[in-house]
């Protein structure tokens, strides 16, 4: 890290990690918020009698958080499109909220969903407002100018050093050893959930017309499904070649580390539903193996990115 992005990170820096970092994190926030307020009140639609794995699947498959998990990551890898973006978004929801908000007051019809959406008017406030100072402004990176001819000679010689390779620490040498064989186990498990959802039915009631034609329907869906929500270890797996190469891909690998780590949780819930669900016969083996590596993935991620963490903080 040179001297002009080290002091862009240095400006700024812990307050926009931690708001991208809550941005990141809203899903489980709003699922712990949701899940107590539903111990103490009653819900109104949308979110009436949601507990447990049916308010989870609601809460992790809302655009609305899909989209602050997109955010939160960009913002933590200071993209200024994505500041922009991110104002755009706030400034639309604090628009919502305060017409919600208003509604309510101004016709003193009052639901258990006013103290959600005041919390939340609050937090998009302090990101709108946050976001937009001068100081946060230049944390972010800054347009590059088109270089003159005078220049260019000079810029062609720095991008040729800035691709020359990069000499990583061990710590992160055997951190993408560990992503790589990870990477390997994800493609095993896809093939193997692959060989159960052709082999076995995935329906438990038995044959009758229209129910092979619905099993088959079912169980491409789900396949389809958790491959989806495996495939960010490939990203992962390509970034740690690359880190292996001697090339700088680790904000690459952490953007996708995090990403891996949300799909990972998309996966355990799809395996829930799916093993939990009436009339499902799910394989036994494939739900313990799932969830294994689930939270095998989850564990190490949270390593993979101290050690990225840490080797960007000592560069």
């Amino acid at each position: 890290m040179g001297p002009v992005a080290a002091e862009r990170a240095k400006v700024g820096g812990p307050g926009i990690t931690l708001l991208a970092g809550v941005l990141v994190a809203t899903p489980l926030l709003q699922w712990a918020y949701v899940s107590a307020l539903s111990h103490f009140t009653i819900l109104e639609p949308p979110l009436t009698g949601s507990r447990g794995l049916p308010l989870a699947l609601q809460v992790f498959f809302a655009p609305g958080n899909i989209l602050a998990v997109a955010l939160g990551v960009g913002l933590m890898l200071r993209s200024e499109w994505t500041r922009r973006i991110a104002r755009v978004v706030f400034l639309l929801a604090l628009g919502y909220l305060a017409w919600v908000v208003g509604a309510q007051v101004a016709t003193s019809r009052y639901d258990s969903n006013l103290l959600l959406a005041l919390v939340s008017l609050v937090l998009f406030a302090v990101c709108l407002w946050y976001f937009g100072r001068a100081t946060v402004r230049d944390a972010f990176r800054p347009r590059v100018d088109k270089p003159s001819a005078a220049v260019r000679p000079m810029a062609a010689r720095r991008s040729k050093e800035a691709m020359a390779p990069v000499a990583h620490s061990r710590a992160t040498t055997l951190a993408a050893c560990v992503e790589i064989a990870l990477g390997v186990m994800a493609a095993t498990l896809v093939v193997y959930l692959h060989t159960v959802f052709t082999t076995q039915p995935l329906l438990d009631v038995g044959p009758g017309i229209g129910v092979s034609e619905a099993d088959d329907l079912l169980r491409m869906v789900g396949f389809v499904a958790l491959a989806l929500f495996l495939a960010p270890h490939a990203l992962t797996t390509v970034a740690s070649f690359g880190i292996l190469g001697g090339r700088d891909m680790t904000a690459m690998a952490r953007r996708y580390a995090i990403i891996a780590c949300w799909t990972a949780i998309g996966c355990v819930l799809v395996t829930a539903w799916l093993a939990t669900h009436e009339h499902l016969a799910f394989d036994a083996r494939a739900t313990k193996l799932l969830y294994g590596f689930a939270g095998a993935s989850l564990a190490w991620h949270a390593v993979f990115l101290w050690v990225l963490a840490r080797m960007r903080s000592t560069r």
